[in-house]
């Protein structure tokens, strides 16, 4: 019967979904915040551009009024006695927005249009001739604020002749609403702007970046709540960007990250069955232990000569068994170091896998020096070469040599294995060291994994040297603290 799923399973993806829901439209989400940012950037970008377009806007206004200025200034210049009526001299001043106008040429008198008010004292003269931005700026913010005075002088070149000088004063308070009424055109203007370039750029980011990273987010999402389910394992788009590639990626781990899961599975289980048939074979193995230990006592030279060798393989046998009862429990077995000769030690491997007896296509050569020792567990040393000796034997099936080589380096002594093979195949080079992937001719990979794991714990680290047609080497590499 199936079991009912768990309410941390239905809840998990429900408030995914619901915590997705309420952010993805909030400031909170990267599409809110792409908005904002977009819309501020605009607006930025806007005040930069309305400040000279501001003290332009002012520039202009005074030159208009100069032109005005001028054209009025000729109306007098054609009067005879260049004296006009009052009438017609109101008008002028009216048609050119100010208090007085003046016209001075090289040379001769100032012809001059006034309303007959008394005017105030007049800073300085704002001469169009020469002006700069910052300063423009600056007044024109004046301007704008109203903080200025009442009236201002400007002097200009007239547009019809350098020589002559037009002066013209004009009252403020017009320009300050003109510029107030451009301010607020150009900010209409502006938050238009504003708002259609962050809309384009919102949808346009909304499309291209935000959907895919959510499509992302809730494959990830539903990986988490059912990492075995393989409906869960995303599809790449086509996409040829980071975006593409970062799908392509998560789908790779997602199936990695699963096979993971389902091996560990299996691995658990094996454990277990491993653990028991252990148990029930350390019990087999000690009565074969009694009838070795009583070979052993026997005066047969042939039985002597064999005995050993046999009780030496029943007792790696149940120490075996022993530790694989330990590891089941989560108990690691700590090396126990003691000074060791290390030719001794290959030759017994050699023995062990009867490589040195007749009518064997393997040749075997032990190539490391007698004098040769280091600090080393003499049993974990001993598996480790015989799992790395057993897997080169496998790779040889038509014969072949393995040729065992070390030296010392001077804090460490470094140990080859070689053989004479074919070389790894790709399956094997992806996998190396990984239980039941990493192997070759159809082994579990246990060897090599068993081996690194047991290298390590001695400080020292198992690596492919080289592979290739011609054959494979493995080397080990062990501190010795002694040297």
């Amino acid at each position: 019967m199936q079991n009912p799923p768990s309410s941390e399973s239905v809840t998990l993806p429900a408030a995914g979904h619901a915590v997705a829901a309420r952010h993805r439209w909030g400031l909170n989400s990267l599409s809110g915040r792409l908005l904002v940012l977009t819309f501020a950037f605009v607006m930025l970008a806007e005040i930069l551009i309305y400040l000279p377009s501001m003290a332009r806007f002012r520039i202009t206004y005074f030159e208009a009024r100069i032109e005005l200025a001028d054209q009025a200034a000729l109306a007098l210049l054609a009067a005879p006695d260049g004296m006009v009526s009052p009438e017609l001299e109101a008008q002028l001043l009216h048609n050119v927005g100010g208090k007085l106008v003046a016209m001075k040429r090289k040379d001769s008198t100032a012809l001059i249009l006034s309303d007959r008010q008394e005017l105030p004292m007049l800073g300085e003269p704002m001469d169009l001739s020469h002006w700069m931005w910052w300063d423009s700026i600056f007044d024109a913010i004046m301007a704008l604020t109203g903080d200025v005075d009442k009236y201002v002088r400007v002097v200009a070149p007239s547009p019809r002749d350098a020589a002559t000088r037009i002066e013209v004063v004009l009252p403020t308070a017009p320009l300050t609403e003109a510029l107030r009424d451009f301010s607020w055109r150009i900010l209409t203007l502006s938050l238009l702007i504003s708002i259609a370039a962050g809309g384009l750029v919102y949808f346009s980011l909304q499309w291209w970046m935000v959907r895919p990273i959510q499509r992302l987010i809730g494959s990830i999402v539903a990986f988490r709540t059912a990492p075995e389910d393989a409906r869960q394992t995303i599809q790449p788009s086509r996409r040829g960007d980071e975006l593409g590639r970062a799908e392509r990626e998560l789908q790779m781990m997602q199936q990695d990250l699963r096979q993971a899961l389902i091996q560990r599975a299996r691995l658990a289980q094996l454990g277990i069955a491993v653990s028991k048939i252990s148990h029930d074979l350390r019990n087999m193995l000690a009565s074969a232990q009694l009838v070795s230990d009583r070979l052993a006592a026997s005066e047969d030279p042939t039985v002597r000569q064999v005995a050993p060798r046999l009780v030496g393989s029943i007792d790696r046998a149940i120490e075996l068994c022993a530790q694989t009862l330990r590891y089941g429990k989560a108990e690691e077995q700590t090396p126990k170091l003691q000074r060791l000769y290390l030719a001794a030690l290959v030759d017994g491997v050699a023995t062990g896998l009867g490589l040195p007896e007749s009518g064997t296509t393997i040749r075997w050569v032990n190539a490391v020096p007698p004098d040769l020792e280091l600090q080393a567990d003499p049993d974990q040393l001993y598996r480790i070469l015989n799992n790395l000796a057993r897997n080169a034997c496998q790779a040889m099936p038509s014969g072949g040599t393995v040729h065992v080589s070390a030296m010392s380096t001077g804090d460490c002594v470094v140990i080859e294995v070689a053989d004479t093979g074919g070389g790894l195949n790709e399956t094997a080079l992806g996998h190396l060291f990984e239980a039941f992937r990493g192997s070759r001719n159809g082994g579990t990979g246990l060897g090599l994994a068993i081996a690194r794991e047991l290298v390590r714990a001695h400080g020292g680290e198992l690596e492919l040297a080289r592979t290739g047609p011609l054959g494979t080497t493995f080397r080990i590499t062990l501190p010795d603290a002694a040297c």
